[in-house]
């Protein structure tokens, strides 16, 4: 039986502002203790207004309310409007799906915040604002160094793309026009050729690659260059 706990249940969402780590959910809930916490937000229009969900698989704790979506949030797929009610009971079925989009979302979030963030941070040697240096690709070394003495740290940087371990797969959508472009597109994606490029296109939908979220951002692009319809699953939060 679930129960509305809002005072305690809304703590999780402290977990969405501070918690720099890659994986934070499932989270420890804060009524029973148990690492069953989870969230999950909907935007409901352009103006980020939508609902907010946290809650508690062990306890069935929870609290839902109105809500100013963050920029940063993407809906899944899995649900609209019409799914979602105040008790979380559908939402808790996919919990699991759930938690593995919100931590890569949350991973994307931090990186963002990192490479715009540019805190002065004073040289232990000297007390003169070290200047932080980030690779220009995905990966690469990191370093924060003083532009005085030269002292500083260095480190490894990845993005969030990078370290993803889950299998994409992209699935080709009825509805694309036979044209020249979009036959090439399906073939540079497929690696199929041509006459099958054609047709999968004629007898979609059909999942026309498989991979890791880095191959399928770049499959991505080729697709999105020629205004291809096709779906990702799961849910891919790389822009």
């Amino acid at each position: 039986m679930w129960h509305d706990d809002n005072d305690n249940i809304m703590k999780l969402y402290v977990i969405v502002d501070t918690d720099r780590a890659d994986y934070p959910f499932p989270a420890s809930c804060p009524v029973c203790g148990t690492r069953s916490g989870h969230i999950y937000m909907h935007r409901y229009d352009e103006e980020n207004n939508g609902g907010l969900w946290l809650w508690c698989s062990s306890c069935h704790s929870f609290s839902h309310s109105r809500y100013k979506i963050p920029d940063w949030w993407k809906n899944l797929s899995l649900f609209t409007i019409l799914d979602l009610e105040a008790v979380p009971e559908k939402l808790d079925k996919q919990a699991v799906y759930i938690d593995a989009f919100v931590n890569r979302l949350l991973a994307i979030k931090a990186d963002k915040e990192i490479k715009k963030a540019q805190p002065p941070i004073p040289c232990e040697k000297c007390g003169t604002d070290m200047i932080r240096e980030l690779p220009e690709g995905l990966g690469g070394g990191m370093s924060i160094t003083c532009p005085k003495c030269g002292w500083g740290v260095a480190t490894s940087y990845f993005d969030p793309i990078l370290r993803d371990t889950a299998e994409y797969q992209i699935k080709l959508l009825e509805g694309n026009q036979v044209t020249v472009e979009s036959i090439r597109a399906v073939n540079q994606v497929a690696h199929r050729n041509l006459l099958k490029s054609r047709q999968l296109i004629e007898s979609a939908p059909h999942v026309i690659f498989k991979g890791d979220a880095l191959e399928v951002h770049e499959k991505k692009e080729i697709l999105d260059e020629e205004s291809i319809l096709y779906k990702i699953e799961p849910d891919f939060p790389y822009d």
